[in-house]
């Protein structure tokens, strides 16, 4: 008896000849899937009904409800504050970091309107002029030497970091009732983060330690204050000395554990204080050797992915980070081709998709596809997604090529789809994909895509074979061929597998193939020189 018979199905290995691939590998594996260990069809795209510019590059999904789009590179974030009662959004890639909000984002082309992440430093020192009415009994030494400072609060309650010392102000009566301090204030220089008030500090010596101390919180259109409390009436000590704006440049947002954010300029990676994301302390950035291309977060670390050496920076605190450099000489040339699937960071190198766990990283595509055979993938085109756990990338210039491979099992498969940008939707396990100001959802379609299956090349010196048989489920939907020696020697179209088997021309060969395609799910198929043999074949299996 010589037979060859297929009774499960997997995926392509480029690098192996296709005289030597497993039974079950393809030489094509398109537009399929073997969930079941069968060979299936994909499912369509299905229209999400709603729709985002046309030339969208970016998409993000905010409260379940809307799209937001963007026509560059941007990296969203909810707001990782609790109850948020303004419901923000982080980004960048838009220009500077900006935030949106519930108040402002309505409208065409959302968001509508933003602002920008941080707040200023008041550019201009408070001034003062002092007014004392002294009398006999106050003792002449009960002088005081005070300073004054002050910060920008937003319309969300986010305070900025204090501008520069007033000049020394002497009062040379501090305790009279008839001493007071008269504050002229300046507007901003500029007002892009909705600063909507400003709060006044001045210094106290009380209990021996010097701070400065809360005096009043006014409105920004405020130009003159009149300060004459006592220090007994003064607030909580200055606490925003470092809050700052993060980097004009900054880029790649992402959110950690422990309400923490991290961004990138260059080859430094920046961290906002925890649970403020406005706040990005100078002290809390850090270095990479080579400049920062994407990133992914795990938990309390993220993984940097740079021009060279991969990074892996945790902290439970942004104060308690610490980077750890990976040995492994393979850079990422795609942004967004960093995704996270089966626990593992997975992102495109000029050798093949690597994957970076336990602080090891390792070329986890290189047993199937060579470096010569990945260029053709085009990789620093890629942009990758999470689709069951499995790697989901689209490629090339237009975006219009695809591939799913499977980090578990090495599954790799091809198939026909173009997509600008996409979005996964972890609140309803969905992925969203954008073409030409079209939503659509990833296999939520009725119908299916045509799948493509080739089988392996079975080298079978001079053998003649007769029968076909193929097992499975709207076989009326499946088309098969059959070659010999390269030469296609049957054909039977979608509609003419109006049985499970049928005869081969007659025909003699050293080189033996079958080709599936359509859009019905096969079980098996056994090629063979006795009709006998197909029913043993089948008990077997």
């Amino acid at each position: 008896m010589t037979a060859i018979f297929v009774n499960s199905f997997q995926g392509e290995r480029p690098r192996i000849d296709p005289r030597h691939l497993p039974n079950e590998f393809a030489q094509t594996a398109k537009g399929c899937h073997f969930y079941h260990g069968n060979l299936s069809p994909l499912r369509q795209l299905a229209d999400a009904g709603s729709s985002v510019i046309f030339d969208a590059k970016t998409i993000f999904r905010y409260l379940n409800e809307h799209w937001f789009a963007w026509n560059v590179d941007v990296d969203a974030v909810n707001s990782p504050i609790a109850n948020d009662p303004w419901q923000r959004v982080y980004y960048t890639g838009d220009s500077y970091p900006k935030v949106t909000n519930n108040a402002i984002f309505s409208g065409n082309n959302m968001p509508v309107a933003s602002y920008r992440l941080g707040v200023q430093a008041p550019e201009v020192p408070i001034s003062g002029v002092v007014t004392e009415s002294p009398t006999d009994e106050i003792d002449p030494n009960d002088d005081e030497d005070r300073y004054y400072t002050h910060t920008f609060v937003t319309g969300q309650g986010e305070e900025g970091p204090p501008g520069e010392a007033s000049a020394k102000i002497v009062l040379l009566y501090p305790n009279e009732p008839g001493t007071f301090v008269t504050l002229a204030l300046l507007p901003p220089e500029s007002n892009q983060s909705n600063i909507t008030s400003r709060r006044i500090y001045r210094t106290s010596t009380g209990g021996g330690t010097a701070d400065y101390l809360f005096v009043a919180e006014l409105p920004i259109s405020q130009s003159e204050f009149i300060d004459n409390m006592e220090d007994a009436e003064l607030g909580a000590a200055l606490e925003t000395y470092d809050y700052e704006r993060p980097p004009e440049d900054m880029f790649g947002l992402v959110s950690m554990a422990n309400g923490i954010l991290a961004g990138f300029t260059g080859n430094t990676v920046c961290f906002s204080k925890s649970y403020l994301p406005y706040a990005w302390p100078t002290d809390y950035q850090m270095t990479t050797e080579h400049n920062v291309v994407s990133r992914i977060a795990v938990g309390n670390s993220v993984a940097v992915l740079t021009e060279g050496y991969p990074y892996i920076f945790s902290g439970v605190t942004p104060e308690s980070m610490a980077g750890q450099k990976i040995e492994s000489n393979q850079a990422c040339v795609s942004k967004r081709s960093a995704v996270v699937a089966s626990g593992m960071v997975i992102y495109a190198s000029p050798d093949g998709l690597v994957a970076i766990s336990n602080s090891s990283a390792e070329v986890i595509t290189d047993r199937i596809i060579t470096k010569e055979q990945w260029q053709s993938f085009q990789p620093s085109t890629i942009e990758a997604y999470l689709q069951e756990g499995r790697y989901l990338a689209f490629y090339g210039a237009a975006l219009d090529k695809c591939f799913i491979f499977d980090p578990t099992n090495g599954d790799f498969r091809t198939f026909d789809a173009t997509a600008y940008c996409g979005f996964n939707d972890l609140l309803t396990d969905s992925l969203y994909l954008s073409q030409g100001g079209f939503v659509n959802k990833w296999e939520a379609s009725p119908g299916y895509m045509s799948f493509t299956w080739r089988s392996k090349e079975y080298r079978l010196s001079d053998q003649s074979m007769s029968h076909v048989h193929v097992d499975g489920d709207d076989l009326d939907s499946v088309g098969i061929r059959v070659f010999c020696d390269k030469v296609e020697i049957s054909h039977k179209t979608p509609g003419q597998l109006n049985s499970l088997s049928f005869r081969l021309p007659s025909n003699r060969g050293d080189s033996w193939e079958f080709e599936l395609y359509g859009t019905g799910t096969v079980k098996s198929v056994i090629i063979t020189d006795s009709a006998n043999d197909i029913k043993r074949l089948l008990n077997e299996a």
